[in-house]
């Protein structure tokens, strides 16, 4: 019979012990809820041949006087030696306690095959039977139900509990950062699940060693595809599919497709395995595999197959459960007591047994439950609640108490925008929510902290958890315990051990030092304090480790004959009796040393140089060298056309790397040289073991210049699964070819060129293969999932960061940049691309048919054709400020095909050159050639020598007075950016010859821009005089029908009565439509300039609401900043066209933002009255603010803070006097006091000429 299990999007928690049920209780007889649910002929549990799912509990086990010791015993027998260790030390916790308990109990015992065949008899049909409830399950008719209720052996009659349909999670994820690369301290790559695991500090433990080895984990779920790729590595002990009773928990015939999708997602974020694009907490644990939830909503699911699961499950002596599932049909609140439902009590029964249980407290938060869910309330159960990447709570976890008013949750982890595997390809990842993920990470650190010490108990693995997260102190009903601190957690009990291993010795007449570091939160007990250690495999002999001071310790290994194996490893215990060893292991795994002369060489390991460029030379010698006793010396033999040279030495550089540059000036050298070398090794023996690696020979050759480039062509996702706008089949109907790389090799073409290349795969790539080269070519061709890896981006921007020349190609690149959540440093830094704007754009036309990366060394065609033929063949992007489009596309006016950034001011050489398509799909083989090697040209033209300057000063005018202006921002453009000093002086140096356009700006002021040619080693100067400023909004509230695809469109007029000149615009726009990207947005100026602020981008998902300038981009051509230093007085005119058919809409309003310099009066006769309070800046603020005021003549104002009340809070000024013009007095957020007033609203209030002028302003700390 197949169920539909309710799924609940939770992560798992640890399940704590419970006790057993007595079998001998008196019975009960049919539940009121069975009786409710028989009486209701709207019971949604009622099947179409009129049954219900019900527990049917025995009273005993059937066993006849005397056999209850035979049957214990023969239980005992049948445990696995994995359930019969972990349920020997909750027999040794309970005997510290006083009590004495076996390793079975009558729950363990079979339930009476006749009190089963007593209820079938009755036309009952049996599903399910357990051992642990002393239960068995049956679908049964309502006429049933009071005859097998009064059968002799009967206690009582239940329902089975099934899920119900889990509520949406739409909300977003407030707070979300966005993807980042690999933290630089962690030895592993994690992929996209670093913040996940960052949050609960798991990093830390994997650092140690600690990644779950040891430990196996049991998951309760609705299957799991194991072929994808951070599953299949992952030992997988066993697997049963509880719904259709057989071996395969991966989706088979007749399942639906979705089947194995939340399994997979789940398994994923407990034990995932696939550096550089995903990694579990315990990935190094052993899973059994439990498919118990059927999703196809035929029937609801129900949990006796979880019941059954979870007793198969301690079969194979599983230590840790992470269940993602729940149950709630047809429960009260008062059922969520720990001790009522069926699973609850299941279980507790396994923490009892040893098991740590973990389950999802649900998504019920602000639901008509909005309490935990069954199993969560069990009382030894830990429960998993979930919160955002901020630390906030999920706005759908289950809120405890449980019904007899226990805290719960107990503790959280990461449950919004996880990062899980995807069943959509078998190397694609997306992101989740729900508990069903907290829960997955919280039992993955349970699985941690058992790996370092296996003796514990669940209940002691759950103090552990819950004493070291977040909110211990004040554990609460939303977070319970709070976050995990997975590293705290793992070292909570039991000592920790540190221990530098020892290497071979030449000494045999003296004992062997072992020193250690050894941390505990407890005391030790120093007599378990050990050194264990054998002598060529010997019984194992031990020693005192002695406490010397704080946590150090020291012990000794008796001297050993020559040619002695010694092994050893370390121990320690607390008072509490709970012990480590190291390595973790031990004794099956140790560390080891031979005694004697040693005869063992060094190990080099070196990749020959090849033929060097004299442009790069010198280059670096690396090489890996090894040995047992130590490496003593490095050293380089060598000779430049059979002419030795003296040797030189190699430099550790740490973790066994030793490099040095040759010493030979490249002005030594000439084209055609030869050299000869040899890298010399010598080890710390007391007869130095030699090793030589060589000769090697290279040749100096001319070359163009030398290349990095990196394959990143395969079609391997390792991204997130990103809504696509390409994908919408009503206006987009072309899907990506799948697995298409470009035919073009930009290597070879380069080679031919006369460069030098290296070519290495992006998943292999490292910052030492950036050495030596003089720029770097990322090749994604055709891959649409291009850059999935955080290291490759993380890499890529810190090359372009530290000025690295690049050129990017691939069709696919910018989609998967820019779009959300995408990769905004990577878009931002590398690419220089503000928007995506289209795939299938169009031929790629010259736009700056004079830029050398068109015109050298080839002229290439006015137009580029390209045949289409997926999404990873073609984007069309829109340029960040200052990059340089130099092909647009022909269906996307302005927006790039061949993109262009120069990080400096001389034209003919430039940083990033964006190839935004598949080279290979360009028509004309050779002009693509062409195009790469121009772009390589671009890259490496010479600029000259870095020696021109440009200084001088910036002034502000303050009413009639000009002063130096101290603190405003001077830019020369990209890494030439500086701030006047006093005086307002400035000095901007290292630039090549060129021309530089200088921006000169400051808060609250005018923007002055100035344009400056220089020489090589000229030094120019340039100042300006910046104003105050002020910001004005214009509105059109008049509505507008665009109408369907008419190139006229229709536009409206804004009236602009002012006249002052323009430092900055802002354009709100309030447009619906049915599919924007048919528009066409412009905004004209009084003085004739246009900007394109919409040109045909995103889909019928979208509206345009928001501004032009913050919340919303321009797509260009043109930017806003084109209307600076305008007048602003005038006409303003909104054009919008629709392009295409079948689309309507309406401008609904829009509006003006114009900051302008503040116009100034100077005239005597100026009445008193004319004067202003002006908006401070900022606002809100915390804890500092600006009061501005204008005066229209000199004057004494006095100007003061008070509370809403009416209370006086500062006095800033009192008749100090000001002259004409606007003034900016600051307010540091504290009071006449000198304390720090709270958040709220506040009052300024100037008074001048008897007249008084207020604005209110909000401080929020």
């Amino acid at each position: 019979m197949r169920s539909c299990a309710r799924i609940l999007l939770l992560a798992s928690m640890f399940m704590a012990a419970a006790a057993t049920a007595s079998l001998s209780a008196a019975p009960d007889g049919v539940m009121p809820e069975v009786s409710r649910a028989l009486a209701d002929p709207g019971f949604a549990g009622r099947r179409a041949d009129g049954t219900i799912a019900v527990w049917v509990w025995f009273t005993d086990k059937g066993l006849a006087s005397g056999e209850l010791a035979g049957a214990l015993a023969q239980a005992e027998r049948e445990l696995g030696d994995r359930a019969r260790q972990r349920r020997a030390k909750m027999q040794a916790a309970a005997g510290k306690s006083g009590l004495s308990v076996g390793l079975v109990d009558q729950t363990d015992l079979a339930v009476s095959a006749a009190h089963v065949q007593a209820v079938e008899a009755t036309g009952a049909k049996l599903r399910r039977v357990s051992r642990w409830l002393n239960a068995a399950s049956f679908d049964v008719a309502p006429g049933q139900v009071a005859a097998l209720a009064a059968l002799p052996h009967v206690r009582r009659v239940t329902l089975v509990r099934r899920s119900r349909e889990l509520p949406a999670m739409t909300a977003p994820d407030l707070g979300a950062p966005a993807p980042r690369a690999n933290a630089s301290q962690w030895s592993l790559d994690y992929g996209g699940s670093l913040e996940d695991l960052e949050q609960i500090n798991v990093p830390a433990v994997h650092e140690t060693g600690i990644h779950g080895q040891g430990v196996i984990i049991g998951m309760l779920d609705s299957g799991f595809r194991t072929t994808h790729e951070c599953l299949s590595p992952l030992p997988v002990l066993a697997r049963w599919d509880f719904v259709n009773n057989d071996g395969v928990v991966e989706n088979q015939p007749g399942d639906p497709s979705d089947q194995d999708d939340h399994g997979t997602k789940t398994m994923s974020t407990i034990a995932g395995y696939a550096p550089g694009s995903h990694v579990g907490p315990a990935w190094g644990a052993t899973l059994v595999l439990a498919k118990t939830e059927d999703v196809s909503q035929e029937v609801p699911a129900e949990e006796d197959n979880w019941v059954a699961g979870i007793e198969w499950l301690d079969i194979y002596g599983v230590d840790v459960v992470s269940s993602s599932l729940g149950y709630l049909d047809w429960f009260t609140f008062a059922d969520m007591d720990g001790n009522t439902a069926a699973c609850t009590i299941a279980a507790d029964l396994a923490v009892g047994k040893g098991i740590v249980v973990c389950n999802s407290a649900g998504n019920e938060r602000d639901t008509s439950w909005d309490h935990i869910i069954a199993p969560a309330d069990g009382d030894s159960v830990i429960a998993a609640g979930a919160v955002t990447s901020t630390g906030t709570l999920s706005y759908f976890s289950s809120p405890g108490p449980s019904a007899d008013g226990r805290i719960k949750p107990d503790v959280c982890a990461l449950g919004s925008s996880n990062h899980v595997a995807s069943t959509g390809t078998i190397a694609g990842y997306t992101t989740a929510s729900g508990t069903s993920f907290s829960c997955p990470l919280t039992a993955g650190v349970a699985a941690l902290v058992l790996s370092r010490v296996p003796s514990l108990t669940p209940m002691q693995v759950r103090e552990a958890m819950r004493a070291t997260a977040d909110r211990a102190g004040a554990p609460n009903n939303d977070f319970g315990w709070g976050i995990l601190d997975a590293y705290a957690a793992v070292y909570y009990f039991g000592p920790a051990l540190g221990h530098e291993s020892l290497g071979d010795t030449e000494v045999t007449d003296a004992a062997y030092q072992v020193g250690a570091t050894i941390t505990s939160r407890t005391p030790l007990r120093y007599e378990e304090v050990l050194v264990h250690w054998r002598a060529d495999g010997g019984a194992w002999q031990q020693d005192w480790l002695i406490n010397e001071f704080g946590d150090t310790f020291i012990g000794y290994i008796q001297p050993q004959p020559a040619g002695t194996m010694v092994d050893y490893y370390l121990s320690a215990a607390d008072i509490g009796g709970i012990g480590a060893t190291l390595p973790l292991d031990a004794p099956g795994a140790f560390f080891s040393f031979r005694v004697g002369p040693d005869l063992t060489p060094p190990v080099v390991a070196h990749v020959p140089l090849g033929s060097q460029p004299l442009a790069t030379w010198p280059p670096q010698i690396r090489a890996t060298v090894t040995d047992n006793l130590g490496v003593a010396s490095v050293d380089v033999a060598y000779s430049i056309n059979g002419v030795p040279r003296d040797d030189f030495a190699l430099l550790a550089q740490g973790a066994d790397l030793w490099s040095a540059p040759f010493p030979v000036p490249a002005g030594e050298l000439a084209v055609g040289d030869v050299v000869s070398y040899t890298i010399n090794v010598s080890d710390a023996a007391l007869v130095p073991n030699l090793v030589a690696d060589g000769p090697h020979v290279l040749t100096i050759i001319d070359a163009l210049g030398v290349a990095l480039v990196i394959d990143d062509t395969g079609a391997k996702s390792g991204g997130a699964v990103i809504a696509d706008v390409k994908y919408d089949l009503d206006k987009r109907p072309v899907a990506p070819s799948a697995g298409k790389a470009a035919p073009a090799d930009l290597g070879r073409w380069l080679r031919e060129a006369g460069y030098v290349t290296r070519v290495v795969d992006a998943a292999a790539l490292t910052a030492a293969d950036f050495d030596a080269c003089q720029f770097a070519v990322l090749t994604s061709g055709a891959n649409t999932a291009p850059v999935a890896s955080a290291s490759l981006r993380s890499l890529l921007e810190a090359w372009t960061a530290a000025g690295g020349k690049l050129i990017v190609e691939g069709g696919e690149t910018g989609y998967d940049a820019i779009s959300s959540p995408g990769y905004p440093t990577f878009a931002g830094g590398v690419l220089h691309a503000a928007t995506w704007r289209a795939d299938n754009a169009g031929t790629l036309e010259v736009l700056q048919p004079t830029h050398p990366v068109a015109t050298t060394p080839h002229a290439l065609p006015a137009v580029l054709a390209l045949a289409y033929d997926g999404y990873g063949d073609q984007d069309a992007l829109s340029p960040a400020a200052g990059a340089a489009v130099v092909y647009e596309t022909s269906g996307y006016a302005g927006a790039a095909g061949v993109l262009a950034w120069d990080d400096d001011a001389v034209p003919s050489a430039g940083q990033i050159v964006v190839l935004a398509c598949n080279v290979g799909a360009l028509a004309d083989t050779t002009a693509a050639r062409h195009l790469v090697e121009n772009a390589a040209a671009w890259l490496l033209a010479s600029q000259g020598a870095a020696t021109a300057s440009i200084s001088g000063t910036v002034t502000q005018l303050n009413g009639d007075v000009v002063t130096g202006l101290d603190g405003a921002t001077i830019s020369a453009g990209p890494g030439h950016v500086v701030n006047s000093g006093p005086g307002g002086h400035y000095l901007i140096d290292g630039l090549y010859a060129g021309t530089y356009t200088v921006t000169f700006s400051a808060p609250g002021m005018t923007t002055e821009i100035v344009t400056v040619q220089l020489a090589e080693g000229e030094a120019g100067s340039a100042g300006a005089t910046l104003r105050y400023t002020l910001t004005n909004t214009f509105t059109q509230g008049t509505p507008a029908s665009i109408p369907d695809e008419d190139p006229a469109g229709v536009t409206s007029v804004l009236y602009v009565p002012a006249s002052a000149p323009i430092t900055a615009v802002t354009v709100g726009v309030s447009l619906t439509h049915t599919w924007i990207g048919d528009l066409v947005v412009e905004l004209t100026s009084p003085a004739g300039t246009t900007v394109r602020l919409h040109n045909r981008s995103g889909s019928s998902a979208d509206n345009i609401a928001g501004t032009y300038g913050t919340t919303l981009v321009v797509d260009g051509p043109g930017a806003l900043s084109d209307f600076v230093g305008e007048n602003m007085g005038g006409n303003w005119t909104m054009f919008i066209a629709d392009l295409a058919g079948s689309d309507v809409g309406t401008l609904n309003s829009w509006s003006l933002n114009i900051t302008h310099a503040a116009v100034i009066s100077g005239a005597p006769d100026t009445p008193a009255a004319a004067y202003r309070l002006l908006p401070n800046r900022p606002n809100p603020f915390n804890p500092r603010t600006e009061i501005r005021f204008e005066l229209a003549r000199a004057g004494t104002p006095r100007l003061a803070i008070f509370d809403l009340r009416g209370h006086k809070v500062r006095d800033l000024l009192s008749d100090q006097p000001f002259a004409a013009g606007v003034h900016a007095v600051p307010w540091d957020g504290r009071d006449d006091a000198g304390h720090d007033v709270a958040s709220g609203l506040y009052i300024s209030r100037i008074e001048a000429d008897g007249q008084r002028l207020e604005r209110k302003m909000t401080l929020l700390r």
